[in-house]
This record gives C-alpha cells, sequence and structure tokens, in this order.
C-alpha cells in the first residue's frame, strides 16, 4: 500500500525525463503493436496550445464501432487513466468541450490521460436515436458495455506510449454518463478506482420514457402543436419569483435560495390569470394549466403518481430544455420522442412518437429495456471490496433528468449498505439552484472541481466533507461560493 500511494511521484518524475520518448512514441503509435481491435487513424502530436499542455493526439475506432479520442499528456503524467461518459445518446466525439460534464480537457490540464467516445454510435445531436433501430447490439454497448471495452483499450494505449500501466482509473460522466457512472460501480466494480456519477438518469426507463411522455404531451395541444413556445420564456421570471416566494423558506432562512424543492408544493393561483392577448405578469388558463403538469409529473387515470415533477426552481432552465417551436424540437423533446421510438421498448413501435404514450398501459412496455439501461442496484459490496470510491451529484433544479432518482437511490444504498458503512465509499452532493450538467448558468454557485477531491479520497484517503463551489458571474446579491455538505446535510453559502 505504502508502495502504491508513492508510484504517482514516481510516473511524475518517469514522465518529465522521458517526454522526448513519449513524442516519438506517439509518431509512431499507427505502426506500433497495437491489437487488432483498436484502429488508430490519426496520431499527432499537439504543442503550442495556449489553454492544454503538449499533449499525444490519438484518434480511432475500437471494435465493434466505438470512435475515440485520447489525449496523453507528453511531459507531466501524473500516472493515472481518466475515460469520460458522454450524454444524451451519446453518437458524438466532443474532446472540446469546456465543463467538467462529458469531457477530458479539465482531466489533461490536471495530467491525466484521458479518453472520450461516441458510445459506438453515430448520431447527428444528442437526442438522436435512430442508430438504435432494430440494433440490439448498438444498444448493449450504449447500455454499459462500453465501460470495460473503453477501459480495457485506454489502458493499452497508455502501455503504447509510456510503456507502463497507470497507477489509477477514473470515470466521470454527466447524464447518460452519470448512469455508465453508476453502471460502473454496479456492473463492473473492478474497472474503477474512482467514480464522478452526475445529473444521473438512473431510471432511464422511466424519465426517458414516462416523465418525457408526460412533458410532450402536457405541452402540446388536441393537434399536437406546442403550447408554451419560445415566446413563453419572457414569462420565466415570473414564475421562477413566484417560486422562490414558496419554497425559501423551507430550510429555514430567507435567503432567495430554494434548498428543499421536494419540499414544497407550488400554489399557480398566486399568479394573475389573463386572457388570451397574455402579459408577462400573468399566465392564462392554458398556461397555468400546461405548468402545472409541469410541477405535478406524470400520473395515469386513476391519479397514481408514475415519476416526480419538475423541481421548484427549474423554471430558468425550462427553455434551453422544452420551449421549442412545432418546427423546431429542442433536446428534452428530442430526446424523449427518440427513446420512446428507438429504445424504450424491445420491438421498435413504428410511426411512434410520445404523443401516443398511454399513462395507463405503456409503462409496464418499458419494463424489459429498463433492465438493460437502468442503474439502480443499491449492492456497491464488491465496489467497496475493490477500495472504489464514487461522488455523485446532482443539480436540485434540474428538470431534465430528474433529481429525486438521486435521493431516492441513495436512500436505497443506506438500506442495502448501512449509513456508516456507505460513508466510506460513497457520497452524493445537491446543488442547490443548478441546472442540468453546467448547459445553462445557474444564478448560484455551481463551479467544483470534483476530479480533485476524488483523487484525494482515492490516492491519499483523505475523504471529501464539503466541496467548496463558486461562480464566474458576478450577481448582486447572489453568493459568489459556497460549500456543498454530503446528502443529507445541505449547501452553505458565504
Amino acid at each position: 500500500m505504502q508502495f502504491q500511494k508513492i508510484l504517482p511521484l514516481l510516473f511524475l518524475f518517469l514522465s518529465v525525463s522521458l517526454s522526448a520518448n513519449n513524442k516519438i512514441m506517439c509518431d509512431e503509435l499507427a505502426i506500433a503493436d497495437l491489437p487488432n481491435e483498436i484502429s488508430i487513424i490519426k496520431n499527432v502530436v499537439v504543442q503550442n496550445r495556449t489553454d492544454l499542455p503538449d499533449f499525444c493526439q490519438i484518434i480511432g475506432v475500437i471494435e465493434p464501432s466505438i470512435n475515440f479520442e485520447a489525449r496523453f499528456p507528453l511531459s507531466g503524467w501524473n500516472g493515472n487513466y481518466f475515460q469520460a461518459g458522454c450524454g444524451g445518446f451519446c453518437g458524438l466525439v466532443l474532446p472540446e468541450r469546456e465543463t467538467h460534464s462529458n469531457s477530458i480537457n479539465h482531466a489533461l490540464r490536471q495530467g491525466y490521460a484521458a479518453i472520450t467516445t461516441d458510445s459506438g454510435h453515430a448520431g447527428d445531436h444528442i437526442g438522436d436515436a435512430r442508430w438504435a433501430k432494430d440494433n440490439s447490439l448498438a444498444e448493449q454497448v450504449y447500455a454499459g458495455d462500453i465501460l470495460p471495452i473503453t477501459h480495457a483499450a485506454g489502458h493499452k494505449l497508455i502501455k503504447a506510449i509510456y510503456g507502463m500501466k497507470p497507477s489509477y482509473s477514473y470515470f466521470s460522466g454527466c447524464s447518460n454518463g452519470g448512469r455508465l457512472g453508476a453502471k460502473a460501480a454496479q456492473d463492473y466494480p473492478n474497472l474503477f478506482d474512482g467514480i464522478i456519477a452526475g445529473c444521473p438518469v438512473l431510471r432511464l426507463s422511466i424519465n426517458g420514457g414516462v416523465f418525457g411522455a408526460w412533458i410532450v404531451q402536457a405541452n402540446s395541444d388536441k393537434n399536437g402543436n406546442i403550447i408554451l413556445d419560445e415566446k413563453f420564456k419572457s414569462k420565466i421570471p415570473l414564475l421562477e419569483s413566484n417560486a422562490i416566494k414558496q419554497c425559501d423558506l423551507l430550510d429555514g432562512k430567507v435567503d432567495g435560495i430554494i434548498k428543499l424543492p421536494n419540499k414544497c408544493k407550488i400554489d399557480l393561483s398566486l399568479i394573475a390569470e389573463c386572457s388570451a392577448n397574455s402579459k408577462d405578469d400573468c399566465l392564462t388558463s392554458n398556461e397555468k394549466m400546461v405548468v402545472q403538469k409541469f410541477y405535478q409529473g406524470p400520473q395515469n387515470s386513476n391519479g397514481d403518481q408514475l415519476f416526480a415533477g419538475m423541481p421548484p426552481g427549474s423554471e430558468r432552465y425550462w427553455g434551453y430544455w422544452y420551449l421549442g417551436t412545432n418546427t423546431i424540437r429542442k433536446p428534452g423533446i428530442l430526446l424523449a420522442d427518440g427513446y420512446l421510438k428507438y429504445l424504450g421498448m424491445q420491438q421498435d413501435p413504428i410511426n411512434y412518437s410520445a404523443l401516443n404514450f398511454n399513462f395507463d398501459t405503456d409503462v409496464e412496455k418499458l419494463i424489459s429495456q429498463g433492465l438493460l439501461f437502468n442503474a439502480v442496484n443499491p449492492d456497491l459490496t464488491n465496489f467497496q471490496k475493490g477500495g472504489g470510491k464514487i461522488l455523485m451529484w446532482h443539480g436540485s433544479a434540474d428538470p431534465l433528468v430528474l433529481p429525486n432518482q438521486s435521493i431516492a437511490y441513495y436512500e436505497a444504498l443506506e438500506g442495502k449498505m448501512g449509513s456508516s458503512n456507505l460513508q466510506e465509499f460513497f457520497r452524493l452532493y445537491m446543488v442547490p439552484g443548478m441546472g442540468h450538467c453546467w448547459e445553462i448558468p445557474s444564478n448560484l454557485p455551481d463551479q467544483m472541481d470534483l476530479l480533485m477531491a476524488l483523487s484525494l479520497w482515492v490516492e491519499e484517503g483523505i475523504p471529501p466533507q464539503q466541496i467548496a463551489v463558486s461562480t464566474d458571474q458576478n450577481i448582486e446579491g447572489r453568493p459568489s461560493n459556497g460549500l456543498l455538505n454530503p446528502y443529507p446535510q445541505q449547501a452553505t453559502y458565504q
């Protein structure tokens, strides 16, 4: 164990002294003795970028059809491997993403040999699921096989460049990438020493199939035309203000921050009702009906609650995910339609859309595929025995992947593993006011370095009690930094 602790220092020394050799190995990688399952398309040394250290850029394909890009530092390698997840239905290789969500540049800057993939298929956007039509193999890779396949290839590339195995392996993803992080701990417990699972869509079959269909139907008239469209964005501040007024005090402090959205039931009667020619300070009866359904969440005809609704405080994010037009559909709508048409059922239905979903009879049709995609197994015994650590986090105001499922999973883990035992290897952090995976800035601090916190826990045995959060926006009357505390504790702000 003591030797393992000094390995990163040894790797750092060796990588500095062998940087010239690493450059040579990068240049010659295409003719190196690599396994047949790895095909190299491009391998070049990238230098003198002002935003990144010099690195070996490797672009290629891993069997069966996984497109990837790896970026390995030429010097200053910390001896570790980093694998990123991908969001939505994947289908794109996005090495230049500059958030910490499903990205690799932030890890490269910290010295990691990092890799990102398209999860085994091509798509035009994250809501494009056409690749899954009658393609069970691609679905299997997307569901979880992407994890060990990419891990094995990444380790072999590291051996080819650096001549040695990595000391520690890390995975980080958000949304679907967060689901994959949870899958890794549940189904592949020996792959990664540390996992970051952000805004994980743990119940993909219900979040994607049931909740997604509910939102589409709630916001469509009898002809299938959208009700709340782009023009409705001007009323979002009205809804947000109403939510803060009703939910702020639930944590015992009036500070403009909703920390306990699950305890708040929004009353829309406090907002004035206006005529068809609506203004920004009122809602029409049709608008109120849709907004109420958004908050309420999916129910069947008996009034049974099938899943949660959008959390109060999420209103500022609705426009990005849902409020498009009849011809320009936003990501949340595309994801809902795509899941039901191509992924949600064993037999892909023809000419099907989220508008066709029946909340009385169709929920059970999602069970079989849910067993493939969902990541809700609360038994992480093998992951814990292997010494693995996992940081899960979720924006409390996420309107796309509802945060209740992360809380429910934590409680299931606690029941299975025991509270004190769980704290030895698992932490959940709820981020007030934050939406989904940094796609839209919050008006509260939401910038945090989870990878640094995780590496200290894995390599130094220092558990993260609090995670510092900050903001790159200067909003008058809003905190600029704070601390995330492990669930069920609440965040605190300075």
